[in-house]
């Protein structure tokens, strides 16, 4: 200090301040390591967000104190993640925050291999639960050890699951606890069915006393009597899932089994009134359909109230025997046939013109194959115009494998109500979520020769198995239609029989088979584009035939 006038002092004051790149003080960023271990190098790999750690290879690197880091681990072929330990654990994801050096193991387990092989004269599938086999497009597969895995059999049409072999034994459900690599064999039998090269099994019920008669169709369509038929039954109402041939009287439904020589056994049956649920009402089932890929039977099931509804039963692949699953909340007089399922078996439709109202309704088939109606009855698709002062009547609907709905379509006086022409087909086409389009109209509708007086025109409706052709049925015949997608469809055959039909069937090569009650008759047609052969010794006679169901074998 310097001494001042006045006796003070003068003080001097130094400030260093910090200007442009120099700084009068340093600061130094405190950062911590993050270590990461594996359980073994080979197993997986453990990687960072933010980029740091890549083990192996990167095991060990510095964050800024603060960061939040992500850990990730991914294991190798044929191993497993175990989870974390350290600073983290459990086997989610890993995320910390860096605020001191820190260390994380991530531990990868060894899996278990299982391996299907498939031996045998006939084809078919093995699928296992959980996933991952699905032989034989994948047979091998690696599960966490210890893993129970549930191995479920189906085999190939007309084919039969002869049992296991290796890590299960017998014919029952396989089910493994995968300690340590193991192997099963699937061993299944084909079917030689009477008649040289059958195209078909063909039953029909009828008979007095009632049974059910059984055909094996050779490639001509011509039919043989299987050995035994007909088979003693009250079973009135038939279809089939392609193993197991169901019938069903107005109370129980029966499951056969098929031999291979098309003989067939009751295995199982149910009582489908106790689950109606419409008390004094009554019902019972008189409608038998199954879903595109054979899992599930439905009935339609009537009562004396007038509101049908449809019920749904698991079908047991190896012994035939069905479970109740339920039946449709809604339910109403127009349910009165078999709903028609797409092809990717997620939406079946029908329709109906019940006191002369047109309704075409559709149902989701859930994954446990319950059905849900879809929005409410009377929200329809849009029916084309018919012509001046005429209303269009639909009733029935048939699907075909891809995603076109045929249905019949007959025109009414709007005020009468009395037939005014014959029954025409329309096409709908089915978006994703099952929505119903048409650009059918009147005068690009072909009519049909099928129909009379009656407000429903037609009996039945049915695509072939090969999308090309749609049969028609009704008081006057049968005739053939073709399907050409969304467009309309084109007349192939006028009328093949004069007699009422009242329902038809396919087999995969394009037989036509057709039973008509006041007749008598089983009658079988092969049909192309071009031409019509009547099969050899058609038609059948068959008293009081019923109901027909068609299965084909090749």
């Amino acid at each position: 200090m310097k001494r001042v006038f006045g006796g003070g002092y003068l003080a001097f004051i130094l400030v260093i301040s910090g200007c442009g790149n120099g700084n009068s003080s340093f600061t130094q960023a405190t950062s911590y390591e993050l270590t990461v271990a594996l359980s073994s190098a080979s197993a997986g790999t453990v990687t960072s967000s933010p980029a740091g750690i890549n083990c192996p290879g990167t095991c060990t690197t510095s964050f800024a104190q603060n960061t939040e880091v992500t850990l990730t681990a991914k294991p190798s072929s044929s191993y497993f993640f175990g989870g974390w330990s350290g600073a983290c654990s459990g086997a989610n994801s890993c995320s910390l925050k860096i605020t001191s050096a820190e260390t994380v193991t991530a531990s990868f387990n060894a899996g278990e291999t299982l391996t299907v092989s498939m031996t045998g004269s006939g084809t078919g599938t093995v699928t296992s639960t959980p996933a991952g086999i699905n032989c034989p497009t994948t047979c091998t597969a690696t599960f966490p050890q210890n893993t129970q895995v549930t191995l479920t059999e189906t085999p190939g049409s007309n084919d039969v699951f002869a049992s296991w072999g290796g890590a299960c034994t017998g014919s029952a459900s396989c089910t493994i606890m995968l300690s340590a690599s193991d192997a099963v064999t699937a061993s299944f039998t084909g079917n030689t069915v009477v008649g040289g090269n059958p195209t078909a099994l063909v039953y029909v019920s009828g008979g007095n006393p009632a049974g059910i008669f059984a055909f094996s169709a050779d490639s001509s369509g011509q039919l043989t009597t299987v050995s035994g038929s007909p088979f003693a039954t009250n079973a009135g109402i038939l279809t089939t899932n392609g193993k197991y041939l169901f019938g069903a009287d107005a109370t129980n439904i029966y499951s056969f089994s098929i031999a291979s020589d098309g003989t067939i056994s009751q295995v199982a049956s149910i009582n489908a009134t106790q689950y109606n649920g419409n008390g004094q009402c009554g019902g019972g089932p008189f409608g038998l359909f199954t879903d595109r890929t054979g899992a599930t039977l439905y009935d339609v099931d009537g009562n004396s109230c007038a509101n049908n509804a449809y019920q749904s039963f698991s079908i047991d692949q190896s012994t035939g025997a069905l479970t109740f699953l339920a039946i449709t909340s809604d339910q109403s007089p127009v349910f009165t046939g078999a709903l028609s399922f797409l092809a990717n078996d997620l939406y079946g439709y029908g329709s109906n013109c019940y006191h002369f109202l047109p309704t075409i309704f559709g149902f989701t088939r859930n994954s446990d194959g319950t059905l849900a109606l879809d929005g409410s009855l009377g929200l329809n698709p849009p029916i084309p115009a018919a012509p001046s002062g005429s209303s269009y009547c639909p009733y029935l609907a048939a699907a075909d494998a891809a995603n076109d709905v045929v249905i019949p379509l007959t025109p009414l006086n709007a005020n009468s109500f009395q037939v005014t022409g014959q029954t025409q087909l329309s096409v709908y086409t089915a978006d994703s979520q099952g929505n119903l389009t048409t650009t059918s109209t009147a005068s690009n509708m072909p009519a049909t020769a099928v129909s009379s007086t009656a407000p429903l025109g037609v009996t039945d409706i049915s695509v072939s198995p090969s999308g090309a052709f749609v049969a028609v049925s009704g008081p006057l015949g049968l005739q053939v239609f073709q399907l050409n997608g969304a467009n309309p469809l084109t007349q192939v055959t006028g009328l093949l029989v004069n007699n009422e039909i009242d329902q038809v069937g396919w087999d995969n090569s394009n037989h036509l088979y057709a039973i008509g009650a006041s007749s008598g008759q089983l009658f079988v047609f092969t049909i192309t584009a071009t031409t019509v052969t009547q099969a050899p010794g058609s038609p059948y006679t068959i008293a009081q035939p019923n109901s027909l169901a068609v299965l084909p074998v090749s």
